[in-house]
């Protein structure tokens, strides 16, 4: 494993690029007029006195006025973006400049409707290649982590960790090599799951199914723990879970066995594997695990992928982690193959969504209710056109938010927008669309800040985006 933070800062220093640039725009994007020519003064002519001769034309034109001098922002700013293919990584340090120059773009909060969620502002590039990516909180800031594969599948591959904090701009952590790589596009991200006290907890597969965890510190300073080793024979098509005890970290994971198993490893706060439970229901299959989100003590969902009704099993955990007796199960429709699974609880109750069928087979994405009762499906993305889709959610006191990849057409390949709904005890209020700049937004990931921030992590046809939204509490 290679921590290379100046491939991170290359790689941020490019998508900063229109950030940068936007400064010649105003604070609404509207044009500003470029600043007046200098031209030089010019003496009014003297009065002609009949007594004395004229004198004689000037022979050599005035002096052209000199260039305006650069400001030292202006200056620090174009040595950031200099680029000498001699040495391409010189200097990417200096890509703090960047964040410098773009972070004095005045912002003003746009009000959420009622019930309902308001982007605040453009999608940002996150990063400069596309990939797929997960998000989590850690107090009022993010941390986001995602895979990039070459162009060329299975030739290189790598993994790249940026923090956001709360008040400034996205920030490289860094970039691990993933070897061997994946033999084919991804499906699912790396698990990412982080706590202020501790930092961040990574876990993600290499192209041969061995899952690594990994500890981040991200904030004032940024490193990273070596990485260890928790399993083989993992289905890397499902991602990891993660999320925090008061004893450390926990991780669940798809088993690619037939029928499919999971397995929950818990973790110490120095990053020892203090146990592994198997979570698989009696008589059932489990895949896909995932935390339901804004639960204590921790709950784990899986799913019974079936040709027909599947099951979604929900394990409640002790404070420590450990699976307690009174799994209960809910049917719902014929889940997409491979499912996505998310869940998030709040004061009146628990929700999961995930990934099905629609009618004609088509690719569409359910809600359900876990608890305290079960409720009947319903559509969060009905099914109008075929492809894989993806779903997350995040949880507040009084509110769920869930976001997902929602077709713009019908047809086997059609373009996406993401779609970001708030979920209350009254029901799903008004959708939220948020789209690509480059017009197709997949893989879709989310999390919700301490101080009511929404992140929406998403992949575009060039690049790794992040929109920013505020959402009724």
């Amino acid at each position: 494993m290679v921590f290379d933070r100046r491939s991170a800062a290359c790689c941020v220093a490019s998508a900063w690029l229109a950030a940068c640039s936007g400064q010649s725009r105003g604070a609404q994007g509207a044009s500003v007029s470029p600043a007046p020519s200098i031209v030089q003064a010019q003496a009014m002519p003297a009065p002609v006195v009949p007594a004395a001769p004229a004198a004689p034309a000037a022979t050599n034109p005035p002096p052209a006025a000199a260039p305006p001098t650069p400001s030292a922002d202006q200056s620090r700013v174009a040595r950031a973006l200099h680029y000498d293919d001699k040495d391409p990584l010189a200097d990417l340090e200096k890509a703090d400049e960047l964040d410098r120059s773009a972070g004095k773009l005045p912002s003003v909060e746009v009000p959420a409707p009622a019930r309902g969620c308001a982007l605040q502002g453009e999608p940002r590039r996150l990063w400069s290649a596309p990939g797929i990516a997960n998000v989590a909180a850690i107090g009022g800031g993010f941390v986001i982590a995602g895979y990039v594969q070459s162009p060329k599948l299975g030739e290189s591959e790598r993994l790249f960790v940026v923090y956001w904090p709360a008040n400034g701009l996205p920030e490289p952590v860094a970039t691990l090599r993933v070897e061997p790589p994946h033999p084919v596009a991804r499906l699912a991200p790396p698990g990412l799951a982080a706590e202020p006290s501790a930092g961040a907890t990574l876990a993600f597969t290499d192209g041969a199914g061995v899952l690594f965890m990994q500890r981040l510190q991200v904030g004032s300073a940024h490193g990273a723990g070596a990485k260890t080793e928790l399993a083989r024979g993992v289905d890397t098509r499902f991602a990891p879970a993660v999320t925090y005890t008061k004893r450390g970290p926990l991780i669940a994971y798809t088993l690619g066995t037939t029928p499919m198993r999971s397995v929950l490893a818990r973790i110490g706060a120095r990053g020892e594997l203090l146990g592994s439970h198997e979570i698989t229901p009696p008589a059932m299959g489990a895949a896909a695990p995932a935390f339901v989100q804004g639960a204590s003590p921790p709950q784990l969902i899986t799913a019974d992928l079936r040709n027909g009704m599947s099951p979604i099993a929900r394990t409640p955990l002790s404070e420590d982690g450990k699976p307690q007796p009174g799994q209960d199960v809910v049917p719902v429709g014929m889940m997409s193959q491979p499912a996505q699974l998310t869940a998030a609880r709040a004061s009146f109750g628990s929700f999961a969504a995930y990934t099905g069928l629609g009618s004609a087979a088509t690719s569409a994405v359910g809600l359900v209710q876990l608890g305290p009762k079960s409720g009947a499906p319903t559509a969060l993305v009905k099914g109008t056109a075929y492809g894989p889709l993806h779903v997350a959610a995040a949880a507040s006191n009084n509110a769920l938010l869930f976001a997902a990849d929602a077709p713009l057409s019908a047809g086997k390949a059609p373009m996406h927008d993401i779609v970001l709904v708030r979920v209350d005890e009254r029901g799903a209020g008004p959708a939220l669309h948020i789209a690509a700049p480059g017009g197709d937004a997949t893989q879709v990931a989310l999390a919700r800040s301490d101080d009511g921030r929404v992140l929406v992590v998403f992949t575009g046809k060039d690049a790794v985006y992040a929109a920013t939204a505020r959402c009724q509490p």
